[in-house]
């Protein structure tokens, strides 16, 4: 919604006047209503929801979920994309692999490569990978990994790709689970980035759009058949969906799925797309540019023969960037822009003019 939006603030106000906390081990009908409302705009058959507090944790209830319902051990990922801090979202993520310190990871995650546009496999080798997998190892419990890698560097895979792999899983019984955390509500232009290729996950993990940052909220959906098999679970989270946090996640997707907004930011994506390429294809140190919605990658490497990510520059771009006013992020060798939904066409063309003057 962009920052300090009227209606979200308003909904904050009014629930903070009534200064109430509700334990969960209470019912509350307002957690009720809003468990309805997520299981009514996601793809479907979710029909039950696990509070949580972050994404991670969102990611880690996937796992449990998962593992109680299969009774099956081993989760499969994309190796190199991010899925959370905590152990369990850490170790299906790369954060865990990566950092030493933390080690010894959690046992049972195994990792695909990740298709890459400069660097490979393809998508053929990583679904023919998948399908050995699968035939040697009976112990799989789910496949689990974000529709469009945004932390990866805004790599989204071709129409063909998620449907093959959720084709394996439904032949194999293999949960097929979506981390829809930093993809869901909007950002890809569609409310949830499963939908682009007509998906139909049976966990799905949110968080960060559900309350586009005004509260610390996300959610674990569930079929009703997971559910019932993983009541065994401890679920009981003390912040989890506390009456402030609900308030500012419910205005905001109310105020989201009112307006449409996942439209606008498919508009205004395509439109930042074909600038940053008309403008930077050329560019010797522009690897790639690619992205869906306002999920967008500038790729910059050291020369385009070999493509290697330049991250050093990428990182002195972006310091340059934010002297100018523009704030982004980066990861490795790319410049990783997720603006909020509200952006126009307006502020694309006022980015395109700043990373122009620092690109040259």
């Amino acid at each position: 919604m962009g920052w300090s939006n009227k209606e979200v603030r308003d909904a904050i106000i009014q629930e903070a006047e009534y200064g109430r906390y509700v334990p969960p081990l209470f019912r509350f009908q307002k957690q009720e209503e809003f468990a309805a409302l997520l299981c009514g705009l996601a793809p479907q058959k979710l029909s039950r929801a696990f509070r949580c507090t972050s994404g991670s944790e969102a990611v880690e209830f996937a796992i449990k979920c998962a593992r109680a319902s299969t009774r099956k051990s081993d989760i499969v990922s994309i190796d190199g994309v991010y899925h959370g801090h905590t152990y369990g979202a850490a170790a299906v993520g790369e954060a865990c692999g990566r950092n030493s310190a933390m080690a010894p990871c959690p046992s049972g995650f195994l990792k695909l490569p990740l298709p890459h546009p400069l660097r490979g496999p393809n998508e053929d080798e990583v679904i023919e990978k998948f399908e050995d997998l699968v035939e040697s190892n009976s112990a799989i419990a789910a496949f689990l990994s974000e529709p469009v890698w945004t932390n990866a560097g805004a790599i989204v895979p071709s129409p063909s790709f998620y449907p093959a792999i959720e084709r394996i899983c439904r032949a194999r019984n293999i949960l097929f689970i979506m981390d829809e955390v930093a993809t869901g509500f909007g950002h890809c232009g569609a409310l949830f980035a499963s939908e682009l290729w007509g998906l139909r996950p049976d966990i799905l993990c949110l968080g960060k759009g559900m309350s586009g940052g005004y509260g610390t909220i996300a959610a674990t959906l569930v079929t009703e058949s997971i559910f019932r098999k993983s009541r065994s679970i401890p679920s009981y989270s003390t912040f989890g969906w506390v009456p402030l946090d609900l308030a500012a996640a419910r205005a905001n997707i109310e105020i989201m799925v009112r307006d449409t907004l996942w439209e606008h930011a498919r508009d205004v994506g395509a439109y930042f797309l074909k600038r940053l390429r008309a403008s930077f294809s050329a560019n010797k140190r522009v690897g790639d540019i690619r992205g869906i919605g306002l999920v967008i990658g500038i790729e910059l490497v050291k020369n385009k023969k070999n493509n290697v990510p330049d991250t050093i520059k990428a990182f002195l771009v972006r310091r340059a960037c934010e002297k100018q006013g523009m704030l982004l992020e980066t990861i490795d060798g790319t410049l990783f822009m997720t603006p909020p939904l509200i952006f126009t066409r307006k502020h694309v063309d006022e980015a395109v003019a700043i990373l122009s003057k620092i690109l040259k």
